[in-house]
């Protein structure tokens, strides 16, 4: 998906620095045609309802801008007509994410994120085995995209929100990704290494480097230009070049996503940055300075806003002042400059008016007094020549998505070799201008001739050559390089080995470990076929579910976003399109698709209603039962694995549906569950009855456990553990039973790792980095017996898997070790039913548990 994630377009209105919100727009103000007036203040960024209703107003805008073009006689490529009939879209899979992790309520708890991630750690602390069973990372590697027209031809990866060269060693680059942390490539992005997997969160959105001293860098936090978690931990610094980090000023900046570092080139002990977004929904952001490395932190902004930009000016060789600018969101819009480093600033009047969305700065390289300035609200360029005191349209004459340019912005200026500025203005598309060539397309987005995956959002100008420039897509990291005799652009990949890919969902190979295909956030559905350093994307846009019918694996599906859903029979020589015509159901931007493990030829698929295709048919069922099954969007489908007859389904109303006849008829089960959204289902191999549900939102359990769905009233068991050993409070995503242990081993991924049980649910281990799996949110997590791997999927980090199990035979702690630990449990347990210490799960603890302990003591230590 060119995923549109709204950064500046859900800004919170700052007025001056009383910090206020202002909420005087109706909702009859939002739903004004771009003909119109403008909105006079976006909706508050907090809010899913009013979030909702601005939804339909950009709906209603996108009709509009396609209109005028059309009456005014513009031809538009094919490919650029559909991107502007789509754009709103995407603005709905950003309500699609927030709207599970809020419900019921009108907005996401992100402090409750802080917290768990602070759990999460704690619980590492006590649970750290020195060997045993580790992730490994299997991919995708090298991923050609599905077609050129918006993903080039080069390899892709995942969104890029920060890019920088070394200053010194031609080679060295680094890259941040909005849930994927900071990597470092040392030949020049042929590889790449990951530094911070172990980071609390790894939402990065700006990178600064000290001019002299590769080794110390600077890292802002939080996705900003995404919002996906607008929060941050500050700054995060190192001094030897990525290996070890120190975080600085999240208590100051009250953890705002840090938007953009600069570093004094003449002392760069001064460090400014920008903040904007944060977990206290009604604050804005602030500039702030420090004089000591980052150590300490002044607030020297006299107004706030959702700061976006930052850009410093040449030396003036006369006087030695350097200008530094910042740009930030609201109403109105904010420019600001300073002539002392940073350390007081003055309010310039801006080319523009209103309510800012958008907006990005940038100087000229070597004329001091030269700065640019971009407004996507305006869909316009500005120049000055006297330091921002006044300004001269440039009157882009391509526009390479001005209208997305909430997400898609950055504004950099290079030197040709004549000492001419080149600007690089990234959107949708990759636009350049100079003196000889004017406005162009250089990334050819929108044609079936592109060469760079759409959706820009970070540059950098390379400081030993300004013809050459790396630029952060949602697609990975690309190298530019300009000639400026002859106008030529090269653009080359980088993304063989990067591993930031947003997996939504994902299915495995029922045998082979080298297969498997996942949905990934804007960049179709990656799929491996025997070779993990070798992957291709199928169907297109934003994948969503798939999956593998497990009796003949070359029948496949995948979908993508709405539920578009292509199938092949032959491994994908070939494909076609089998999405029926939903009518009038709702359907998730993201909607379930599985294969029913007892009866492989039924695909279901949910609206709000359930659908099943038939294989042996080739047709559809429609609405199974005719039974509406939530009144919002289906999230979970889960068939019997011992029983076609039986399907459950979660709906992210929190409403709990069963058949146990194919779906002639259904029953309502989740009475006295909490009233939170249904992520997914796991149903007990053997027993069709006994089922679990993973839980959305926050503030509420997670996992729960139903022995008998049969029963005339349903009773749920809370297995989510509490204290220090219970699950993080946190958005709950998957959950897998282990078929060698189905009542005792289970398996959960949420927004913050991945957690697992030995005891039923009673109490919880940390999984993620103690096993050496990234911190990163886990979306799906599927044992596959066959191959005796755990497989799981993440958003940020790609597909990893895990040997099982994941502690020796015999290990009866689980701390990975079978010793004398071990032996004294199975003999204090011995002659109960302790599922820990009942080794081989016939249901008490005697001599053949205490031989498992004896014949594998000291397996792991």
């Amino acid at each position: 998906m060119r995923c549109l994630w709204f950064a500046g377009l859900l800004a919170m209105l700052i007025v001056g620095a009383a910090q206020e919100v202002n909420t005087s727009a109706s909702p009859s103000d939002a739903r004004k045609s771009e003909t119109e007036t403008p909105l006079l203040v976006d909706p508050p960024y907090y809010s899913l309802k009013q979030l909702r209703e601005w939804l339909e107003h950009e709906k209603q805008q996108a009709k509009a801008r396609l209109q005028a073009l059309e009456q005014s006689g513009v031809r538009l490529d094919p490919a650029k007509r559909h991107k502007l009939e789509e754009g709103p879209e995407y603005l709905e899979a950003l309500w699609d994410y927030l709207y599970v992790r809020a419900y019921p309520n009108d907005f996401v708890d992100w402090t409750a994120y802080i917290r768990a991630a602070e759990q999460r750690d704690l619980m590492a602390g006590a649970f750290f085995p020195a060997s045993g069973p580790r992730w490994e990372f299997v991919g995708p590697r090298n991923t050609t995209p599905p077609y050129r027209t918006y993903f080039g031809t080069a390899a892709v990866s995942g969104r890029v929100n920060a890019v920088a060269y070394d200053p010194v060693n031609e080679n060295v680059y680094y890259m941040g990704a909005p849930q994927g942390g900071v990597w470092k490539t040392t030949d020049g992005g042929l590889t790449w290494q990951p530094l911070t997997d172990y980071w609390q969160f790894l939402q990065v959105a700006c990178i600064a480097i000290h001019p002299t001293n590769p080794n110390i860098l600077y890292v802002g936090t939080g996705d900003f230009q995404g919002w996906m978690r607008p929060f941050s931990q500050g700054i995060m610094k190192s001094t030897d070049g990525g290996q070890t980090w120190q975080q600085l000023g999240a208590t100051a900046f009250g953890n705002r996503c840090v938007s953009d570092i600069l570093i004094d080139p003449e002392d760069p002990n001064i460090i400014t940055a920008c903040t904007g977004w944060g977990p206290y929904q009604r604050v804005a952001g602030d500039l702030w300075r420090s004089t000591d490395g980052g150590n300490t932190w002044t607030r020297v902004s006299s107004v706030s806003a959702i700061w976006s930009d930052l850009a410093m000016s040449a030396r003036n060789p006369a006087t030695g002042v350097r200008y530094y600018y910042a740009v930030g969101h609201g109403n109105p819009g904010r420019l600001l400059r300073s002539s002392d480093r940073g350390q007081t600033w003055t309010t310039l009047t801006p080319p523009f008016s209103g309510n800012q969305s958008s907006l990005r700065v940038a100087t000229s390289p070597n004329n001091p007094d030269r700065v640019y300035l971009m407004s996507g609200n305006a869909a316009q360029v500005w120049v000055s020549n006297d330091a921002g005191n006044t300004w001269t349209a440039m009157n882009p004459s391509v526009d390479g998505g001005f209208y997305q340019a909430w997400y898609d912005a950055t504004l950099h200026i290079a030197l040709d070799s004549a000492g001419n500025d080149v600007l690089y203005l990234g959107l949708v598309d990759l636009v350049q201008w100079t003196p000889a060539y004017g406005w162009r397309s250089i990334g050819l987005g929108f044609t079936n001739q592109a060469n760079i995956h759409v959706d820009i959002h970070s540059m950098a100008i390379n400081p030993r050559n300004p013809n050459e420039l790396l630029t952060g897509t949602d697609g990975g990291v690309y190298r530019l390089t300009y000639t400026p005799s002859t106008g030529a652009v090269t653009i080359v990949g980088l993304n063989a080995t990067l591993g930031i890919t947003q997996f939504y969902a994902a299915a495995f190979h029922p045998t082979d470990p080298t297969r498997m295909m996942g949905g990934a956030q804007d960049n179709a559905t990656p799929r491996a076929n025997g070779n993990l350093n070798a992957w291709r994307c199928i169907v297109g846009g934003d994948g969503a579910y798939c999956a593998y019918n497990p009796s003949n694996p070359n029948i496949q599906y995948a979908s993508s976003q709405y539920l578009n859903i292509s199938r092949t029979t032959n491994n994908w020589t070939n494909a076609s399109n089998i999405t029926p015509n939903y009518g009038s159901d709702r359907v998730a931007f993201i909607a379930p698709l599985t294969v029913h493990p007892a009866q492989p030829n039924w695909m279901l698929a949910g609206t709000n209603y359930l659908w099943r295709w038939n294989e042996n048919t080739g047709t559809w069922d429609a609405r199974l039962g005719g039974q509406l099954l939530t009144n919002g969007t289906l999230r979970a489908i889960a068939g019997a694995p011992s029983n076609a007859n039986v399907i459950y389904t979660g709906g992210d109303d929190g409403q709990l549906w069963m058949t146990t006849n194919g779906g002639s008829s259904w029953r309502q089960i989740n009475a006295n569950l909490p009233n939170r959204s249904i992520s997914d289902i796991a149903v007990h191999p053997t027993n069709p009855y006994k089922v679990y549900v993973a839980q959305g939102g926050t503030g509420a359990p997670h996992v729960y456990r139903c022995d008998n769905t049969q029963a005339s009233t349903v009773q749920w068991v809370n297995i989510s553990g509490s204290g220090s050993t219970g699950l993080p409070d946190v958005h709950a995503n998957s959950i897998a039973l282990d078929p060698a242990a189905p009542d005792t081993i289970i398996y959960v991924g949420n927004d913050v790792g991945f957690f697992y049980t030995l005891d039923g649910g009673a109490t919880w281990r940390n999984g993620t980095q103690p096993l050496g799996l990234p911190n990163v949110q886990v979306n799906t997590v599927r044992v596959v017996p066959a191959t005796g791997y755990l497989m799981a999927a993440t958003y940020g980090r790609g597909m990893w898997r895990i040997a099982l199990p994941l502690t020796p035979t015999g290990d009866v702690n689980g701390d990975g070790c079978v010793d004398d630990s071990d032996l004294l449990l199975a003999l204090f347990a011995f002659g109960s039913n302790n599922a820990q210490a009942d080794l081989n799960r016939d249901g008490i603890v005697d001599d053949s548990d205490l031989l498992i302990v004896l014949f594998n003591f000291g397996s792991g230590c």
